[in-house]
This record gives C-alpha cells, sequence and structure tokens, in this order.
C-alpha cells in the first residue's frame, strides 16, 4: 500500500501510547488492543513518514477475578486518571497524543485530558453508539458506553468509587459532534435533544454523503474554524465487513473508505491535536484474517488522520 504524507504536518511531533484497558465492558481482549496495531505496523509505518514520534508505549491494566460491575467501575475511574495524565502531559509538550485502546472508557480520561490543557477545544466523536448514558440510565453499567457524560457538566450524577473526584466536567455540549450513529438508546436520544448536542446517525450519512456530513459536523462544533480537534474513534463505527473483530458491531456502519475521509477531513483543518483509536479486540474474531483486517483498517484511520494518504 502507497502511503505519503503532506509536507506541512511532516514535522509536527506525535507521542504515542497504549491503553491497554479493558474493564469498561465485559469482553476481555480490547486491552491487547494496543498490541495488535503494533503488530500490524503502525509504529514502523508512522515513524517511516514523520520526522518526530515519541512512543511511550504501552500500560495495561491486567483483569483480576472480581469482575463485579462496581469492581470494573472503580477500575475505570482509576485507570481514567491515567489516559488524562497521559494525554494532558503530551498536550503540554506541544506533541499530537495519540491513544490507542483499549475500551472506549479510557476516552473519558483523554478527553478529560485534553480540556484540562485546552478548555476550548471540540470533540468528533466516531462511534455506532453515543456513549453518553449516565449511570442511573445505563441498561448495562458498562462504563464503555458512559465516558462523554462523565465529561459534561449537565450529566453529573453521584458517583460510589472516590478514585473519580479528581475528573472536572469541561465539555460544553456545543462542543460535542457524533459521527456514525445508529445504536443509540431512547434515554441517551433523550439527553441529545436536550442538551442540543450535534450527532449524525447513518441515515445522515446515506442521504448527504459523507463529505457534506463532516463538513456540518464541522460548523456546528466550530462555525469559526478556529479551535483544536479531539478525534475519538470507536472502530465500531466501521460496517462489521471492515472491521468485525470487535465487541459491539452494528450492520450498515461507515465503510472504511467513508472512514478515511473523516479522518483526512479532520486532518486537514490543522487542527487536529488528539485522536483515540478503540475497541480493537482480537479475541472476538473468527479468525486471524479477521484481526489482521480490523487492525489494518485501524492504523489505516490513524494514518490518515495524521496526515497520510493511503
Amino acid at each position: 500500500m502507497t502511503i505519503e504524507i503532506e509536507e506541512y504536518s511532516k514535522n509536527r511531533p506525535v507521542s504515542v501510547w497504549g491503553a491497554g484497558f479493558d474493564q469498561g465492558q465485559p469482553h476481555a481482549g480490547v486491552g491487547e488492543g494496543p498490541h495488535v496495531m503494533r503488530e500490524a505496523g503502525l509504529l514502523k509505518r508512522l515513524t517511516t513518514l514523520r520526522s518526530s514520534v515519541t512512543d511511550y508505549g504501552d500500560i495495561t491494566v491486567l483483569r483480576g477475578e472480581d469482575q463485579r460491575q462496581c469492581t470494573r467501575q472503580k477500575e475505570v475511574a482509576k485507570f481514567s486518571r491515567t489516559s488524562h495524565d497521559m494525554v494532558k502531559y503530551m498536550l503540554d509538550q506541544g506533541q499530537i497524543a495519540l491513544t490507542l485502546g483499549g475500551d472506549h472508557s479510557v476516552s473519558m480520561g483523554t478527553v478529560a485530558g485534553h480540556l484540562a490543557s485546552d478548555p476550548d477545544c471540540v470533540v468528533i466523536w466516531v462511534d455506532a453508539h453515543t456513549d453518553i448514558n449516565t449511570i442511573s440510565i445505563s441498561n448495562s453499567g458498562n462504563m464503555h458506553g458512559m465516558p462523554v457524560s462523565f465529561n459534561i457538566k449537565q450529566l453529573q450524577e453521584p458517583f460510589p468509587h472516590p478514585e473519580l473526584k479528581w475528573l472536572t466536567p469541561r465539555l460544553l455540549p456545543s462542543r460535542l459532534v457524533y459521527i456514525g450513529l445508529r445504536d443509540v438508546e431512547d434515554e441517551e436520544k433523550k439527553i441529545l435533544e436536550r442538551l442540543n448536542i450535534a450527532a449524525f446517525y447513518m441515515s445522515d450519512v446515506d442521504e448527504l454523503g459523507i463529505t457534506k456530513v463532516v463538513e456540518e459536523a464541522l460548523n456546528r462544533v466550530d462555525p469559526l474554524g478556529k479551535r483544536n480537534i479531539h478525534l475519538s474513534f470507536d472502530i465500531d463505527a466501521l460496517d462489521p465487513s471492515d472491521a468485525p473483530a470487535t465487541g459491539c458491531p452494528v450492520r450498515e456502519g461507515l465503510t472504511l473508505a467513508e472512514g478515511l475521509t473523516v479522518c483526512k477531513m479532520v486532518h486537514s483543518t490543522g487542527r487536529l491535536q488528539a485522536m483515540d483509536m478503540v475497541e480493537v479486540n482480537p479475541r472476538l474474531a473468527k479468525n486471524q484474517e479477521e484481526v489482521e483486517r480490523t487492525a489494518s483498517a485501524a492504523n489505516d484511520l490513524i494514518l490518515a488522520a495524521l496526515g497520510c494518504s493511503v
């Protein structure tokens, strides 16, 4: 596969770390996502194309025997502080912060860390799901479905573990936009409507085309085109035919080509400062080919967001 990089972005420093955490949901294996993406050649490709790449390695939390929901929620709270600190440190060093997940609960901390470094940033959440559940309305209690809500002041609820007291919700609803939605719970839809959060479903993509959707999404959260961007990309935003090795696949998603368009257009703004790539789970693949297909898609999306033509 031929890869080129736009010259103006080549010298922007990138920092990479792996958030090997999987307790925001019940499936073991998603914590192996960073390793799988690395094995598929991400760092080799990235360092070949960019003049400055700093690899901070992976931080992995192994599952204990106690997998009660309350225990996993406590572990999410603890790891979120780690992801907050990592992303804030990288951004404060003037680097683009790339986080390899891990389940999407890690983005509770990455988004919080970005907002701590730059309170004016906007968040583009590319996902089949909104991940804006709260403790009280969640059907499952799995915190990979809640990272957005913990960052929005209007959605705060009592949390049973003190390990999350550090988090200050700074995300304004007007600075959040979703792309690729197709599996949203009724209570989450009510939140989107109440807070007037911009959301583009797959029906919008089918009607308008992905280019128009991204243009409108950017205009909604940043009409003046001045704010830095946090791109949080759940691999299940893609159709399972392009990314089968994930925990919550939903049919009729974005094609890989459409996902690449999203990433390229975000890159073209020149304002991408942080990216998460999450929910790659090799243990849920039927065979090695599905693992490789999913990891390759994730890596191509990352490279496109960082200015590489895939």
